[in-house]
């Protein structure tokens, strides 16, 4: 049997506002990315827009919640990392013309089995059941994810995700409720550890060999990684550093 391009994991509601949405596992064969290396990725589409669609009309937030690099609402003061015009919409659009079989255990695990797997690449995990990334952590040998709802989920995230934190204030807060942290700054507070696939560690280990943001998992110390990003993250750069200074 042909390996596939990509796996639906979910289609259903949103548990974040009910709307349709589809979780989609690419890069099942080799993976490119320089900072990643060889994984999984997963991705939060609404099952019904095109990405950039849900973006310009506020529909994202049935996949993104209230994370607040979506900016507001209309695309305007994004500062969201993911080049959604690019991946997301060609995934999508392969998508919509059925490229992708549902996910079935009994064909599909030996894909999935013993690799990294990044929870919400694209979107927030918390968007689609615990069940289906509880299902693909016990196949995998490492998983990552973040999540910007820690504050209204049940804690039991924790165990998946770590989480997003915008503020230097939300380190700590996150923590008494159970969660390692993971915040973009700019600078290092006591108890953070400098992610090792950042420039500024030199590149020491890949996240696909990492796994230090595989939610609580036993570990101590929370990770920073300075600004950084693309062309939308730098044209709002100003907005991000008020934003993650406060």
């Amino acid at each position: 049997m042909k390996k596939p391009t990509g796996l639906i994991l979910y289609q259903g509601p949103s548990l974040l506002d009910g709307a349709p949405i589809v979780v989609i596992a690419t890069g099942l064969g080799a993976s490119t990315n320089s900072k990643t290396g060889y994984m999984i990725q997963t991705h939060i589409l609404r099952a019904d827009l095109l990405p950039m669609d849900a973006i310009h009309t506020g529909e994202d937030s049935s996949i993104c919640g209230e994370c607040p690099h979506r900016g507001d609402g209309t695309g305007k003061g994004r500062t969201c990392y993911v080049t959604v015009y690019q991946a997301q919409t060609q995934i999508y659009k392969a998508f919509l013309r059925g490229s992708y079989p549902a996910y079935d255990p009994a064909i599909h695990d030996r894909y999935l089995s013993g690799r990294a797997i990044r929870f919400g690449s694209y979107g927030d995990p918390a968007a689609a059941p615990i069940g289906v990334w509880r299902a693909l952590k016990t196949l995998a040998s490492i998983t990552t994810g973040y999540s910007h709802q820690w504050r209204t989920i049940s804690p039991e995230w924790a165990e998946l995700v770590m989480a997003s934190a915008d503020q230097p204030a939300d380190v700590e807060e996150s923590r008494k409720l159970g969660y390692r942290s993971f915040r973009v700054g700019d600078k290092k507070l006591s108890g953070e550890v400098l992610c090792p696939a950042s420039k500024e560690a030199g590149r020491k280990l890949q996240c696909a060999d990492c796994g230090a943001c595989s939610g609580a998992n036993g570990r101590r110390g929370s990770i920073y990684i300075p600004l950084h990003g693309g062309t939308a993250v730098m044209a709002n750069k100003a907005r991000l550093i008020a934003r993650v200074s406060a």
